[in-house]
């Protein structure tokens, strides 16, 4: 892993989890990005109030001042992890998505609304809208969690369809990465299935070269079983694997992943 890539709007949360972030590049031995998205012309320009910037400039520069600000900050810390800052305007999805393909960037970090009041939690936030937009493996950091290293992995799968060599492919290369062992699960309501039995066998030969447990639960209820799961294992990490779903669907409803980085506690990295 060579860049991590920081994505922040700022505020404190964001603030707290750019520590994590430089930590993890510190492990990894990778450099970090702090990365920025402006839109001169907000979809509510009345959210500004009165301090809203006259021309695209003021903000850009503006963008660079905090990002600056921020690095600064990080130094602190005392790390010799090279940071380097970006500021990129545009729309926040689509413009945090350019940045991180110019640069190409390892691993995209960014907050959640973990600890946030229930009724965020249901709406969402821009990051869990980032993993069904990402090209790259997405890590979405409660605001309230510290990093103390990634040596537990709980990974969610669903086998109701056969695994993808080349998702597990990633998986085993960040399993590699953080030297961790994973917890594969599955929720099923028929967990004794031939063909869900085979498709676990196969994961076992995908997951060959790294430490990992597999375990076959029952139930419907794939987010509580799979948080419970990984707090009774004391995970620092939950890995999905984020499917694809049609424009159709896509109105009515959230991939499992973008629900489960809502509930959760637990840093979860959606493998892309």
């Amino acid at each position: 892993m060579k860049t991590i890539a920081l994505a922040t709007d700022f505020t404190p949360n964001a603030n707290r989890v750019a520590q994590y972030a430089l930590q993890l590049a510190r492990d990894q031995k990778a450099s970090l990005l702090l990365i920025h998205a402006f839109h001169f012309w907000p979809e509510n320009p009345a959210e500004t109030g009165g301090d809203f910037p006259l021309s695209a400039d003021a903000m850009h520069d503006d963008s660079e001042r905090r990002l600056g600000q921020l690095a600064a900050e990080l130094h602190k810390y005392g790390t010799d992890v090279p940071i380097q800052c970006l500021t990129q305007q545009g729309y926040t999805l689509p413009a945090i998505r350019k940045a991180v393909e110019a640069e190409h960037v390892d691993l995209l970090v960014m907050s959640t609304v973990g600890s946030a009041p229930q009724g965020v939690q249901f709406m969402g936030s821009v990051a869990t809208d980032m993993v069904a937009k990402t090209h790259v493996p997405l890590l979405l950091i409660p605001p309230a969690r510290a990093y103390t290293g990634i040596k537990n992995v709980v990974l969610g799968v669903d086998l109701d369809s056969v695994p993808e060599a080349v998702v597990f492919d990633t998986v085993v290369r960040f399993a590699t990465q953080f030297g961790c062992l994973v917890n594969v699960l599955c929720v099923h309501d028929q967990p004794a299935h031939d063909a869900l039995r085979r498709r676990a066998d196969l994961i076992r030969e995908l997951l060959a070269t790294v430490p990992h447990t597999l375990t076959i639960m029952p139930g419907m209820n794939v987010f509580d079983t799979l948080l419970t799961f990984a707090q009774t294992n004391e995970a620092d990490l939950v890995m999905m694997l984020p499917q694809v779903h049609n424009w159709f669907r896509k109105l009515f409803t959230d991939g499992e992943t973008q629900q489960m980085a809502r509930l959760t506690d637990i840093p979860l990295l959606a493998i892309v």
